[in-house]
């Protein structure tokens, strides 16, 4: 592919040169708007002449793209309706002059930013044209860095804990992420196991497979949580003990799953993330849960989304327990609710770094007002009792399943099957998030590895 990819390169490169008339460009000599080097499929690329950041959008010199192989096409300079039409990678793409309109295999299409003609060169909007060729950008507002990816391949990031290593063996070759839930932590910054599980033997059988391992670690006390997190000294102590045990064990990240923070605390746990970052230094890989929100919600929370976006490499979205044990009965992961998640949690953070949390449990609520967590396995076994009827509820996109037993309680079950989850892993794919992530591998829920088989498949 690489051969013709360099062909609609050079095609660009004519292009460039072409005359034209171009929009004014406001600020463009103002150097802090000027990008000198971007980064396509992890290669550095000089550039000169720079892209630029106006409207705040980055538009780009074709002939950076001339310089490196990345797509395979061909590109046409119409120059009386001053346009550039783009064949490339089955898609047919037709840009003006100073317009904020491009028509996309025939179909109009709204650019935020018009391309224009600046120093002799034609500018173009980048994330445009390169999300319509498969692309994905990827902006770092700290370095102020763009890097292009057009080999797209979502993350699948497993939490283990308390599960058969058979299961995981079985199934390896579709995670690229482990996250082995053996610790928790206290108010006072100390570490603990909470079993023993062959912590070395495993972290290395997972990486020898290519598999990358984290520690992943749990604190759900508020009262301890308020402790640890207000006092310095706690967290350096917390700090201090993963930077070791990730030196000590060769783990290639720390997942954090601090959940019930009291909302004053929110700013602390923000410090301790990027204490915890510092600590872990170059190469190792921090993510962070976080509960799922649309920004609709009149409750308090105690994540500083953005904040957490731009210290944390990865952010575990929670999607899930939309209902849960003392909520009434209903769907754990709605699709709409899953859709609004996504969006919300992209206006926060770059969509590259969010890991779409899925669920393999689901909840049995019961008639006498008690309420439990089951799995497929339990779900099988209370169909081998009872006489279990299956639903599908269209408007959240789930499934869900009655009984009665035999003390006359009528139960309500609602929890994922392949297709509910095909549904929320397409959000992930279509909008390119960073991959997805489960809770958790080990029940036995055989329709997330169906769905998986599907995701590996992405080129």
């Amino acid at each position: 592919m690489h051969d013709s990819i360099v062909r609609i390169f050079v095609v660009l490169l004519l292009f460039v040169f072409f005359p034209g008339v171009g929009a004014p460009l406001q600020g463009a000599e103002n150097t802090e708007n000027y990008i000198y080097s971007l980064k396509i499929d992890g290669n550095t690329i000089n550039l000169n002449p720079p892209a630029v950041i106006t409207a705040n959008r980055a538009l780009v010199p074709l002939r950076f793209m001339a310089e490196n192989p990345v797509l395979d096409g061909q590109v046409y300079w119409d120059q009386k309706n001053q346009k550039v039409a783009i064949d490339c990678r089955g898609r047919y793409i037709e840009l003006f002059i100073g317009q904020e309109s491009a028509r996309v295999d025939g179909l109009s299409r709204r650019l935020e930013t018009a391309p224009f003609i600046w120093k002799d060169r034609t500018y173009v909007p980048l994330r445009f044209l390169a999300e319509n060729l498969g692309g994905v950008v990827y902006w770092d507002a700290a370095k102020r860095g763009i890097s292009v990816d057009f080999n797209y391949k979502p993350l699948v990031f497993a939490y283990y804990y308390y599960s058969p290593m058979e299961e995981v063996k079985s199934n390896i070759g579709l995670f690229t992420d482990i996250a082995f839930r053996w610790l928790s932590a206290d108010g006072n910054g100390n570490l603990h196991y909470d079993y023993y599980d062959q912590y070395s033997q495993k972290i290395q059988w997972v990486q020898s497979q290519g598999v990358r391992a984290h520690a992943s670690v749990a604190l759900m006390d508020r009262d301890e949580l308020h402790k640890l997190l207000n006092n310095p000294g706690n967290r350096h102590t917390l700090v201090q003990q993963l930077a070791k045990l990730v030196s000590d064990y060769a783990y290639d990240g720390v997942n954090i799953d601090f959940e019930f923070i009291a909302p004053a605390d929110g700013p602390a746990f923000t410090e301790f993330l990027q204490e915890l970052k510092s600590a872990l230094g170059p190469g190792k890989i921090l993510s962070a849960a976080v509960f799922a929100r649309t920004g609709k919600e009149n409750w308090a929370v105690a994540y500083d989304y953005a904040a957490i976006g731009r210290t944390a490499d990865l952010v575990v979205v929670m999607a899930y327990d939309y209902r849960w044990l003392n909520s009434e009965p209903g769907p754990v992961a709605p699709l709409w609710w899953v859709k609004e998640v996504a969006a919300y949690m992209q206006s926060q953070m770059a969509g590259q770094k969010i890991l779409l949390g899925l669920p393999t449990y689901g909840y049995d609520w019961s008639s006498d007002g008690s309420a439990k967590t089951v799995s497929l396995s339990t779900l099988k076994q209370l169909k081998s009792q009872y006489q279990v009827v299956e639903r599908f509820d269209q408007n959240s996109f789930s499934p869900y399943f009655t009984y009665c037993d035999q003390q006359g309680s009528c139960h309500e079950i609602w929890m994922e099957n392949e297709r509910s989850l095909n549904s929320k892993v397409a959000i992930c794919l279509d909008q390119k998030l960073g991959g997805i992530s489960f809770w958790r591998i080990g029940t036995g829920f055989v329709d997330l590895y169906k769905v998986l088989d599907q995701v590996k498949s992405v080129k």
